[in-house]
C-alpha cells in the first residue's frame, strides 16, 4: 500500500544579536518544487531532506505530499508576520489533506521571530492539530536547537544531529524515514526528556572529542532493541529564549521506565562534566604575532584562524573588521581572509576590472551602534569572478552557490576574498581558487566560522594547525559579554554557582 506523507520545512537558526531576518530572504519552495528539487543533480534542499527522500524510496512504496520548504540559514529573528503566516498556511493545507500517514518536519529548532520565542513550537503544535493524534509526525533538528516541551509533545519522534561539524544531516534523514516506516509496522514510540540548567557556549561542542562528543557516544551506545533514539541537543545561546539549555530527549519503542532512567542518568553524566563546557580562546594580538611567525618562517606549518565573533552560521554578518585590521596594521605576509561580507566594495572593484587599484573602504558591522570603516589606498584589484560555484567537498559537495559578484583585493599583500551576498554557511576552497588562490600557498587563512570548515578544510590543516580567536562580535562564545533576556538564569556557565538536582529515576522532571 502506497503511504501518503507530507513534508514540511521550516528552518532558520535565530540569534538575537543579528538583523532580523524579512520575508525575502527566506528561500521557499512549495508543493511540487520541493520533490523536483529533492530529486534533481544539484538539490537545494537541506542534506536530511535529501536523506529522507532516498531512505523512503528504498522502503518502500510511499507519495510525497511537500507542502512548503521555508529555509532560513542563519541570522536574527524571522519576520513575525511571515512566519506566522507560513505556519497558518502549513495547518490549512495539511487539515485539506485526506488520508495521510505521516508528516515529516524539516526544522533547525532554533528559531526566534519578532515577537515570539518558540514559532517552532507553534509549528509543531499546527501540524499535530491538523492531522490528528494517530498520524506518526517526525522530526529531523539540529543539534543546536532549542527543544521546548510543544516540540516534544507534538511530535513522535524528534531526531538531532549528530556531528559538530554537521556532517550527519543526509543519516539523520534516513533515520527519520525508517522511524517513520517502523511506527507504520506497530512500534509506538514513548519519550523522556529533560532539560539542565547549562547552556554550552559553541566552542565546546565538536564532536570529534571534548564533553560533547563523550555525551552523545555514551548515548548512542545505549542503543538497544528498546531504546530507539537518543538525541542530546546542546542549544543555541545567542537566541536567548526561556527554552535555552542542554536538552536530552530519550525514544523508545515500548519501555518508559527505561526511558525516563537513561534521560537522567545522561544528565547526571552531563552536570558532572559542567566544567569541560568552557571557552578557551586565543587573544587577536597573540594570533596576529603566530600569524607574523608563519608568514615569515616557511617552514612553520600554516594557520588557519577561526574569527569567532563574526561567526556566519550562527548570524554573524560577515564583516567585522577587528582581525583584518590588526593583520593589516602588522604587515603579516600569506594571509588570505576567505571572505568578508561588502557589497558596495564587491561592486566598485568588479566596475574597475582586474589589475586596476582602487580605494578600498570595508565598511564594518554597527552592531556596537557605530559604523566603521577601514579604508586601504590604491589596493589592487587581482581578480574578479561572478560568485556562482559549485561547492567541491565536504557534506555538501555538489550544490550550486551563487556568492554574488566577488572579487581578491590585494591589500599590501594581505588578501581579502569580498563577496556581495552574504557568504554561505560552509566554506568552500572553490570560492578562492576560483579567483587564482591555491590554499596550499597560504600561510594564514581567514575564515569567519567556527566549525564547519573542519570538515572542508581539514585537508589543509591539522587540528593543531587551527586556531580559535577571541573576536569581539554577535557570535562571541563569551557568553558574559552578552546582554541576556530570556535565558534561563541561573545556567552554567553564566553563572558559576548554578546547582541542579536531579529528580529520581523514574519521575517525571518538572
Amino acid at each position: 500500500m502506497t503511504k501518503k506523507v507530507a513534508l514540511v520545512g521550516l528552518f532558520l537558526e535565530s540569534n538575537r544579536y543579528a538583523d532580523v531576518v524579512a520575508a525575502q530572504q527566506f528561500k521557499v519552495m512549495r508543493r511540487e518544487q520541493v520533490t523536483d528539487d529533492a530529486r534533481s543533480a544539484s538539490p537545494i534542499l537541506l542534506k536530511e531532506g535529501q536523506g529522507f527522500f532516498e531512505q523512503m524510496d528504498s522502503n518502500g512504496p510511499w507519495r510525497p505530499v511537500p507542502i512548503s520548504m521555508v529555509l532560513g540559514g542563519a541570522g536574527g529573528p524571522a519576520e513575525h508576520s511571515f512566519i506566522i503566516n507560513e505556519i497558518l498556511n502549513i495547518e490549512r493545507e495539511l487539515s485539506a489533506e485526506s488520508s495521510l500517514d505521516g508528516v515529516y518536519i524539516l526544522n533547525h529548532g532554533a528559531m526566534t521571530t519578532t515577537d515570539e520565542e518558540d514559532p517552532d513550537g507553534l509549528l509543531y503544535r499546527a501540524i499535530r492539530r491538523a492531522v490528528g493524534p494517530d498520524v506518526p509526525v517526525v522530526a529531523t533538528v539540529d543539534l543546536h536547537a532549542n527543544i521546548s516541551q510543544r516540540m516534544v509533545d507534538h511530535a513522535d519522534v524528534i531526531v538531532a544531529y549528530r556531528t559538530d561539524p554537521h556532517v550527519d544531516q543526509f543519516d539523520r534523514g534516513r533515520e527519520a524515514a525508517n522511524i517513520m516506516s517502523e511506527i507504520w509496522t506497530g512500534m509506538r514510540p514513548v519519550v523522556s526528556n529533560l532539560r539542565l540548567p547549562l547552556v554550552p557556549p559553541n566552542v565546546s561542542l565538536l564532536t570529534a572529542d571534548g564533553p560533547y562528543a563523550d555525551l552523545i557516544n555514551f548515548g548512542q551506545s545505549q542503543l538497544d532493541t528498546d531504546i530507539l533514539n537518543i538525541s542530546i541537543v546542546a542549544g543555541f545561546a545567542f537566541s536567548d529564549t526561556s527554552e535555552n539549555g542542554l536538552h536530552i530527549i530519550v525514544t523508545a519503542r515500548q519501555t518508559r521506565l527505561r526511558a525516563e532512567q537513561l534521560c537522567h542518568q545522561i544528565a547526571r553524566m552531563a552536570w558532572s562534566m559542567r566544567a569541560r563546557f568552557m571557552w578557551n580562546l586565543v587573544p587577536i594580538a597573540d594570533a596576529v604575532s603566530r600569524a607574523q611567525r608563519t608568514g615569515a618562517q616557511p617552514n612553520l606549518p600554516a594557520l588557519l584562524l577561526a574569527d569567532l565573533g563574526d561567526n556566519v552560521g550562527a548570524g554573524g554578518p560577515g564583516n567585522t573588521l577587528w582581525l583584518l585590521e590588526a593583520l593589516h596594521k602588522a604587515k603579516t605576509e600569506g594571509v588570505v581572509i576567505g571572505s568578508f561580507f561588502d557589497p558596495t566594495l564587491a561592486a566598485m572593484a568588479v566596475d574597475a576590472g582586474a589589475g586596476s587599484r582602487i580605494d578600498a573602504r570595508f565598511h564594518g558591522d554597527n552592531w556596537d551602534g557605530a559604523a566603521p570603516v577601514y579604508s586601504v589606498e590604491a589596493a589592487l584589484v587581482q581578480a574578479t569572478h561572478p560568485g556562482i560555484f559549485y561547492i567541491s567537498t565536504g557534506p555538501l559537495s555538489g550544490m550550486r552557490v551563487n556568492a554574488g559578484p566577488i572579487c581578491l583585493l590585494d591589500l599590501d599583500g594581505l588578501k581579502v576574498l569580498v563577496t556581495s551576498r552574504r557568504p554561505i554557511v560552509w566554506p568552500d576552497p572553490t570560492l578562492l581558487s576560483a579567483l587564482g588562490v591555491d590554499v596550499r600557498l597560504i600561510r594564514t587563512l581567514v575564515l569567519k566560522c567556527r566549525s564547519n570548515y573542519r570538515a572542508v578544510f581539514d585537508q589543509y590543516f591539522t587540528a593543531d594547525q587551527m586556531v580559535e580567536v577571541d573576536t569581539p562580535g554577535r557570535t562571541s562564545p563569551v557568553l558574559t559579554r552578552h546582554q541576556w533576556q530570556r535565558l534561563p538564569r541561573p545556567s552554567y556557565p553564566l553563572d558559576l554557582d548554578c546547582e541542579w538536582l536531579d529528580e529520581p529515576d523514574g519521575s517525571d522532571p518538572d
